[in-house]
């Protein structure tokens, strides 16, 4: 499949300036050229049919050709709540999970996770996960940017989720060989585990846990793991 590339949502003329960002990735890593068409979407299942103007690394003209081809929102909704991890082992696991088709991703500052993020460096954070995200997105042709949200606690986030939530532990019990579809959260813990009050949380809250793999995974492996599972589950059979 062609590298998809993404644009601003909301387009409301044909054509659109990219900032010097974009355009050195469009010029340089893409190695676009003036008259080329390119297939665009704006992260929100919109698909554009566009023709580069302009192009340098300073600044890139695209003409978007078409009125956008809207497509569905995937279904189910498959939320990640995800323990944060050090340097670019976060990044590997944003992106597989991403390329998995994961809907929703939530940080957790779980007990033991050994990530400290003060205001200044969580936004910086923030972004540089979102732009992880956005160029998975572009790479595995995936047209609906999955939701970033912002770190919580384990029991925030527990006590404010509104689908099901599993936990994933390696000594829970075996995970589905097959499952209907539906709207679910996985819950992955930092390379140390939960500790015993999210233990007990899970356990006041009657979660279920469960074990994807018979070997104990890195952090950042588990997150591509489940959702391999999950996506192989919720295929009919027969």
């Amino acid at each position: 499949m062609a590298i998809r590339f993404l644009i601003p949502p909301a387009i409301d003329q044909h054509q659109i300036q990219l900032d010097a960002e974009r355009s050195h990735y469009l010029c340089r890593v893409l190695r676009k050229r003036e008259g080329e068409n390119i297939d665009c979407f704006d992260g929100q299942g919109g698909l554009y049919a566009a023709r580069i103007l302009k192009a340098s690394t300073k600044q890139v003209t695209l003409e978007l050709q078409v009125e956008p081809r809207q497509v569905a929102a995937p279904v189910p909704i498959i939320h990640l709540a995800l323990s944060i991890l050090k340097g670019q082992a976060m990044d590997r696991a944003l992106q597989q999970a991403t390329e998995l088709g994961v809907t929703k991703i939530t940080l957790l500052n779980a007990a033991r996770c050994n990530v400290a993020l003060k205001a200044e460096r969580a936004t910086n954070k923030l972004q540089h996960w979102q732009k992880i995200i956005a160029g998975a997105c572009e790479q595995c042709g995936q047209l609906f940017l999955p939701t970033l949200n912002a770190p919580v606690s384990v029991s925030e986030f527990i006590q404010g989720s509104a689908t099901p939530c599993w936990v994933m532990d390696q000594n829970g019990s075996p995970f589905p060989g097959q499952m209907t579809p539906q709207d679910i959260t996985l819950l992955i813990g930092p390379e140390g585990g939960w500790d015993a009050a999210e233990q007990q949380l899970f356990t006041d809250h009657q979660l279920p846990r469960l074990a994807i793999a018979p070997f104990t995974l890195r952090a950042e492996t588990a997150p591509a793991v489940a959702l391999a599972v999950v996506n192989h589950a919720f295929q009919p059979t027969g």
